[in-house]
């Protein structure tokens, strides 16, 4: 899979990494942007890293390709 920026078309549901430790589950709205991160040692195992304004979340392959639509790579 390429990295870069996908788009997100309908709502996906996230794992948000808080800095300090910890995990919260989030949903990403329709609109929002996000980069993939090359960042592995903070994502979940089986998901796929990304960032969203400048948070780091674990998201599940199957909803990023499902959900969203690729708008540049790196």
């Amino acid at each position: 899979m390429a990295k870069g920026k996908y788009s997100v078309k309908d709502p996906i549901s996230a794992i948000f990494h808080k800095p300090g430790g910890g995990q919260v589950s989030v949903t990403i709205p329709a609109g929002a942007v996000l980069q993939e991160s090359t960042q592995h040692s903070t994502t979940l195992l089986g998901m796929v890293g990304v960032y969203w304004e400048g948070r780091h979340y674990s998201v599940a392959l199957s909803e990023l390709l499902k959900k969203t639509e690729l708008v540049s790579t790196a």
